[in-house]
């Protein structure tokens, strides 16, 4: 008999609600637990306990229905971790570890009643980085030009465009600046938001599955960038299936769909062949990133835009005020308004009486203080949001352009990508109009802020001069401070901002005729660079202009359209590259049983899945589904469907997990003793000197009939199957597990680790197995 292998105790928590046992999750890349309680608060705890991150993200009714961390690639480097909460309204909300911020926010789909499973994937798609070596360390001359240079009989081809497009320029961009007002409060949230394409990267694509209690299945790939919504593959008695469980593995672009079916406990499994992986452009990688990167940026721009026009505000509400009652009390007298009476009194020194009692009592010296805090404060906000977020924005929407635009004229002549280079110079012209503006913007902003700062110099030293008594202050002194202000910015500020700065054309709103005027070109799909210009021209000179197309506000939405139209043919073109296959009834199990799925490789063109669960109606016997699959041209045949029970004693069997590509994890209670055991069956291939195999496949047919499971003795199961020990089982009873595979790129350290939720679901422990080598405690979040 073999001496069970303790499992050793690295972490637990003693929460203050119940958690709830489907939502629990571990990091692959880092020592957090992601869990949710019943009072729908979302917390992710270190080791030690510590929280990182806790907050009821929503309000009223809506439950949290899924978590998922974005899983790291065998070959991709440790990337900041998200995880994605999947909200009972379809919403899915994707947090950052490092900073709790929320990074990206989608929704699966209008009308949606619920979340039935989220699954978070990678595939390669054996698409080279680079054609040029890198990092490689040749002794000589020599063994360079054998390895891959001249003399080489099997040389890297060459592809300049390829590589171009894969230079990273971004880094060398400014930073973006944080917008705290627009919930980007932190520099750590920003980076994680706007990570710059990792040409190591140009090999993977992380895919999001979300399946809906409608049946629909929405698909996403980098984070954010969605490629549309599919009606369920399987309808049982007129009502579309749900999808349950989802599996797949990064060398193959065949992913496995678990379904059930809406009436009832019944299984069912569809192949998912994304031939958008497999048969992709080779700038599938560079494409969705980049696009999510410029879907990012719009979202940044609107709200620079937002808070731009918010300052503008800020800065003429309060002066307008102040002028509207002045202008009143003139207007009633019939002398002049408020900009003739000013300018009168700078050219003349005299000041009419009403003039003079609107300054001394109405403004005074608070109301004049609160004018320049409102003006400056405003126009230099104003000033750094155009300089430090929407300039620097615009020039990032101008590399990405330039990337999409060289995809476009580079791609092969049997390749789609969904969008032409016209298309993309469209774009192009629409941020070069929204740089010109911003421009003008700048300079008028500045121009303002002189001329205002004059004006107001002069205001305070005529509300002083006119509240003061002549023998109160010397006369030496008034002369002093009026030769510090300069009298023409005064005259100039008077003239052509006080009552109609410039900037209003940019942010003011206009009338509705001369909108359908002024946007004929952009609605035709013709570019309005060269047009803007002349109507800025005009507007120079004073002479009728079109008064909407300086607007930044209705850029943006033009800017906005004209990308979502695009964004809109690349997930189409994808799309129609989303393949599902046959479906296969797998069986009825236990409700609210314990099912779990992997895939598991065999060869290039062939992998495995395998499915677990309690059938219904034998809470002791565990069934293991096995389909081959053989996958050619991204198209996937099912070659094979094995079955194999196990039945496991007269206890019980409370959850199921596959640790790995040969191990099934059984969590079972003994006779309802609430003795719990873990239990490891070798599912696919049983190592020598072990005796008999665990499991015996035989051919699966559908409604053939009852199987002859494989039985195990309670005695059996201690002897042949019992293979870890929990430390301290009296104490603590396991309910449900989590587990943690192993790393692919860390295969020196065991980083296996086991979660289980104590039976009153208030208390969880971490556990790593006896044998590993890998450090204890959180792996740095750094």
């Amino acid at each position: 008999m073999e001496r069970p292998s303790v499992l050793q105790t690295v972490g637990e928590k003693a929460l203050h609600q119940p958690a709830h046992p489907d939502l629990i999750t571990y990091c692959p890349s880092m020592d957090l637990i992601a869990l949710v309680t019943t009072d729908q608060q979302v917390f992710i705890y270190r080791l030690n306990g510590q929280r990182v991150y806790g907050a009821t993200q929503k309000t009223g009714k809506l439950r949290v229905e899924s978590l998922r961390w974005k899983p790291n690639g065998s070959l991709i480097p440790r990337r900041s971790q998200l995880l994605a909460i999947a909200w009972s309204d379809g919403s899915v909300r994707l947090v950052g570890a490092e900073s709790s911020k929320i990074v990206h926010q989608f929704t699966a789909g209008d009308m949606v009643s619920g979340v039935t499973w989220l699954g978070w994937a990678t595939n390669l798609t054996n698409k080279s980085s680079s054609s040029v070596s890198v990092g490689k360390g040749f002794g000589s001359w020599g063994s360079f030009l054998t390895a891959d240079g001249i003399l080489s009989e099997e040389k890297t081809p060459l592809d300049l465009p390829r590589d171009l497009s894969l230079i990273d320029i971004e880094t060398s961009l400014p930073k973006l600046s944080v917008l705290a007002a627009a919930g980007t409060s932190s520099r750590q949230s920003l980076d994680t938001i706007f990570r710059p394409f990792d040409s190591k990267d140009n090999n993977a694509v992380d895919v999001m599955v979300v399946g809906t209690r409608e049946g629909t299945i929405h698909l996403s790939i980098y984070d954010s960038f969605v490629i549309g919504s599919f009606p369920s593959p399987v309808v049982v008695d007129r009502a579309p299936a749900h999808l349950t469980h989802h599996a797949s593995h990064e060398k193959y672009s065949t992913h496995s769909l678990l379904m059930r079916s809406a009436s009832s406990d019944h299984l069912f499994l569809v192949p998912m062949d994304l031939r958008f992986i497999s048969a992709s452009s080779e700038h599938l990688s560079l494409l969705a990133s980049r696009s999510t990167a410029f879907q990012n940026l719009l979202r940044y721009i609107h709200q620079v835009q937002l808070l731009m026009v918010s300052e503008w505000k800020t800065t003429q509400e309060l002066p307008s005020r102040f002028l509207r009652n002045i202008n009143e009390t003139l207007g009633e007298k019939g002398n002049c308004d408020i900009v003739q009476a000013l300018y009168h009194s700078v050219a003349t020194g005299h000041t009419y009486p009403s003039v003079r009692e609107w300054l001394v009592d109405e403004l005074s010296e608070r109301g004049h203080k609160r004018w320049d805090k409102a003006v400056t404060t405003g126009l230099e906000n104003l000033r750094r949001l155009v300089h430090e977020n929407m300039l620097p924005a615009l020039d990032r929407c101008s590399v990405i352009l330039s990337r999409f635009a060289g995809i476009a004229k580079f791609q092969g002549s049997n390749e789609t990508v969904g969008f032409t280079v016209q298309q993309i110079n469209l774009i192009v012209d629409t941020v070069s109009c929204l740089h010109l503006i911003s421009s003008k913007i700048l300079i008028q902003v500045v121009d303002e802020l002189d001329l205002f700062a004059a004006f107001s110099s002069w205001v305070r030293y005529e509300i002083d001069r006119l509240a003061s008594d002549l023998s109160a202050s010397p006369e030496d002194d008034k002369v002093e401070k009026e030769a510090s202000i300069d009298h023409s910015k005064v005259l100039q500020y008077l003239q052509t901002v006080l009552t109609n700065s410039p900037l209003a054309m940019y942010f003011n709103t206009s009338l509705p005729e001369d909108h359908d005027n002024s946007w004929k070109h952009a609605e035709q799909g013709l570019p309005i660079y060269e047009l803007l210009e002349k109507q800025l021209q005009k507007q120079e000179r004073g002479v009728p202009y079109m008064k909407t197309l300086p607007r930044v506000d209705l850029l943006c939405k033009l800017l906005a359209r004209q990308a979502s139209a695009v964004f809109g043919q690349i997930a189409e073109a994808e799309k129609r590259n989303v393949l599902f296959g046959k479906v296969y009834e797998i069986g009825i199990t236990e409700t609210a049983g314990p099912v779990d799925m992997r895939m598991s490789p065999v060869d290039l063109s062939a992998c495995r899945t395998h499915i677990a669960f309690v059938p219904e109606g034998y809470p002791n016997i565990v069934q293991v589904i096995r389909l081959g699959f053989f996958i050619e041209n991204g198209i996937s045949r099912v070659q094979n469907i094995d079955s194999a029970l196990v039945q496991l004693g007269d206890g019980r069997i409370k959850d199921v997990r596959f640790m790995d590509d040969n191990v099934l994890l059984v969590l079972w209670d003994s006779s309802g003793k609430r003795a719990r055991s873990l239990l490891g069956l070798f599912y696919d291939t049983m190592p020598t000197g072990l005796g008999a195999p665990h499991l015996k496949y035989s051919s699966y047919m559908q409604n053939s009939g009852p199987q002859s499971p494989t039985v195990f003795s309670n005695e059996d199961i201690k002897a042949r199957l019992s293979k870890y020990q929990i430390a301290n089982p009296s104490s603590f009873t396991p309910e449900r597990m989590e587990v943690r595979e192993r790393s692919q790129r860390r295969e020196k350290d065991d980083t296996r680790r086991l979660v289980f939720l104590r039976d009153d679901k208030m208390h969880y422990k971490v556990f790593k197995f006896a044998d590993a080598t890998g450090a204890d405690g959180d792996i740095p979040m750094s």
